[in-house]
């Protein structure tokens, strides 16, 4: 078992990983084990968006993870919302990517997710903030979009987009959030290294 408490921005989200461990039988995989991501909105009851934000999650680790390994068995992933000042998917699977660092659940690379927005005036702002996110989605050509990069070439391997873009944009995104992918990586060896320090 593992857990992460991230902050990023304003936006900070607590994740904790059970598993490879008992799985109920309606979600039972003889392949592989199934990956069951929860998320909890810091008020009110789970409604559509929230589940959109968890199979987004979802799909973005179950990628990541060997689940080949540990068939029958169940990767439950737990994520609680903090404060939500933007940015908060990017946040919810990055933190993720750490607890399941944290619990030694067997992994083929580490995923690093960035939230970036596309303004009506060609204005590419990554980490946006909620005021920014906002003032995307009433221009009428903006664009808010979530990226997922795998750490080893640096490939998407999962992306969201609402909204309008030109492929020329589209691109001028992606190779911002590839350099903003890189740091995160960075972060996570930093966080690991800190972690392993302390144990020994």
């Amino acid at each position: 078992d593992g857990s992460c408490m991230l902050s990023s921005g304003d936006t900070t989200v607590v994740c904790a990983v059970y598993g490879p461990g008992e799985v109920k039988p309606s979600k039972e995989l003889i392949h592989k084990a199934c990956v069951d991501v929860v998320y909890r909105s810091r008020v009110g009851n789970a409604g559509i968006e929230d589940r959109k934000q968890e199979i987004f999650i979802e799909k973005s680790c179950s990628s990541a993870i060997l689940s080949v390994l540990h068939p029958r068995t169940a990767v439950t992933v737990n994520i609680q919302e903090m404060h939500n000042g933007g940015g908060l998917v990017a946040a919810c699977v990055n933190a993720t990517c750490l607890a399941l660092l944290d619990a030694g659940v067997p992994m083929r690379f580490l995923i690093a997710c960035i939230h970036c927005v596309v303004l009506a005036d060609g204005t590419v702002t990554l980490d946006p903030s909620l005021k920014q996110q906002a003032k995307a989605r009433q221009q009428n050509g903006s664009a808010t979009l979530l990226f997922t990069f795998e750490s080893r070439t640096r490939a998407v391997i999962s992306s969201h987009t609402e909204g309008k873009v030109t492929q020329v944009k589209l691109q001028e995104a992606v190779t911002m959030a590839q350099s903003a992918a890189d740091k995160v990586f960075s972060f996570y060896r930093l966080v690991i290294a800190r972690k392993f320090s302390k144990e020994l």
